[in-house]
């Protein structure tokens, strides 16, 4: 039988404090077990336990749940339906921050389990698992043990209150009762980081992570630390970081993102290149996602990797591509334009159109590249479809109107010409350029 003491954790959340279990699972057996465990070894005899194999249904018991203020612990299976349930994790607990999340593994690796509590897991269980694993692990889960844990959960009000010397004098009660403890350590590196006294705050994230190596949190405190202030500290923690736990598609990014900033192009692109195969690999919904925050993180620094990340974006939407999707396309258009490639740009147009056909900014767009090909009879037609389908969009765009006289004057349409370069002058009557051509055709 399990430790009794936990056995009456567990009773008590579901008996007296109307908590409730969800399962998404394709497991018969476990399902099994896991019922058993409550009715039988616990012997609630609330209906307390909710079981899905269909994600959608699940969630939305949990958001029920959530309306009914019913306190939920969720098991979610490390793979559903043959994908990773990462994004789903992800998804419930950036909506519901404090929602306690049990996943269930069939084998446990290192770097697995330090991912999901990096994503804020609460516990992992390996299956098969026994009765008493899973009333020890869903009991640590509804209450965290011991004296320690009431002193975190005071430590992190003060802190939040900004009471800075309470928080202090919590920390120091915890240090008293664990001398090493990675959680008093870290709790007075956040005080210390926070009314400015960096060198020891770093001095308290360094204890923490001595005392526990494995322990991810000084780590991703000392990276922040040194953001901005320590390139090569920061990267330093960053990949430490990678190397505990190397899951963690945007930590690659970011990695990237600094060697970017240091016009190390080669190391930038071989995080970036990292992370879209572990987000590959993972499941095939987080590669969009993770390439285009690295594209938008390289932006007019590398046309050349913007378009090597955007086209990563759209070709893993493959058919899901949408209007909602056009600004990628517009994206990679600026970023094959600014290598020259404008055939290939108004490829990527002719594309998109088949997406949006009434979208007067791809036709714009389009235009612009045949203007770069030099072919400015095709670039004047891509702006009469422009004006069709939205006659006023350049009117609050001065660039758009200069581009636009300009064209028309040039293929000898000076009437349209001058009607927008009186919009860019009116728009910025110290610009130059506009000022000039509209003197030339008003002659």
């Amino acid at each position: 039988m399990a430790d009794k003491k936990y056995d009456s954790i567990v009773y008590d959340f579901f008996e007296n404090k109307n908590g409730a279990v969800l399962l998404l699972s394709e497991d018969p057996l476990f399902k099994k077990m896991l019922s058993s465990t409550i009715f039988k070894i616990i012997g609630t005899k609330r209906d307390c336990f909710f079981a899905f194999e269909n994600v959608q249904a699940g969630l939305k018991k949990i958001q029920e749940c959530q309306k009914s203020k019913i306190e939920c612990t969720v098991f979610i299976e490390r793979i559903l339906h043959g994908r990773p349930s990462t994004d789903t994790i992800i998804t419930l607990k950036r909506l519901l921050p404090d929602l306690r999340i049990i996943v269930l593994v069939s084998e446990t690796k290192r770097e697995n389990i330090a991912y999901f509590y990096e994503i804020g897991v609460n516990n992992v269980i390996s299956k098969p698992a026994s009765m008493n694993n899973i009333i020890e692990k869903l009991a640590f889960t509804i209450k965290p043990q011991g004296k320690l844990s009431e002193y975190m959960s005071l430590g992190q009000r003060f802190l939040a209150a900004g009471k800075h010397k309470e928080a202090l004098e919590v920390s120091v009660k915890i240090l008293e009762i664990k001398p090493d403890s990675p959680a008093g350590l870290m709790l007075r590196g956040d005080v210390f980081l926070e009314i400015g006294k960096r060198e020891e705050a770093v001095a308290c994230y360094m204890s923490a992570h001595e005392s526990s190596r494995l322990y991810l949190e000084p780590l991703k405190k000392l990276a922040h630390a040194y953001d901005g202030v320590d390139d090569e500290k920061h990267l330093e923690y960053l990949k430490k970081l990678d190397r505990l736990s190397p899951l963690n598609t945007e930590r690659k990014t970011d990695i990237g993102k600094v060697h970017m900033a240091r016009n190390e192009m080669e190391r930038a692109e071989k995080y970036f290149d990292q992370a879209i195969e572990t987000a590959t690999r993972e499941a095939m919904s987080l590669v969009g996602t993770v390439a285009e925050r690295i594209s938008e993180a390289v932006g007019q620094l590398s046309p050349q990797m913007s378009e090597k990340y955007l086209s990563k974006v759209i070709e893993s939407k493959g058919r899901g591509l949408g209007k909602d999707d056009i600004i990628l396309f517009n994206r990679l258009g600026i970023a094959l334009r600014g290598q020259g490639k404008w055939r290939e740009a108004i490829e990527n147009y002719s594309r998109a159109l088949e997406i949006s056909p009434d979208d007067e900014g791809l036709y714009y767009n389009m235009g612009m590249a045949y203007f770069d090909g030099g072919d400015k009879r095709m670039a004047a037609k891509c702006f009469d479809s422009a004006l069709e389908k939205n006659p006023v969009f350049y009117k609050t765009s001065e660039g758009a109107s200069l581009n636009l006289g300009t064209i028309y004057s040039e293929v000898r349409e000076p009437e349209k010409a001058i009607e927008f370069l009186k919009n860019a002058l009116a728009l910025n009557p110290a610009n130059a350029t506009a000022r000039r051509r509209l003197e030339t055709l008003t002659r």
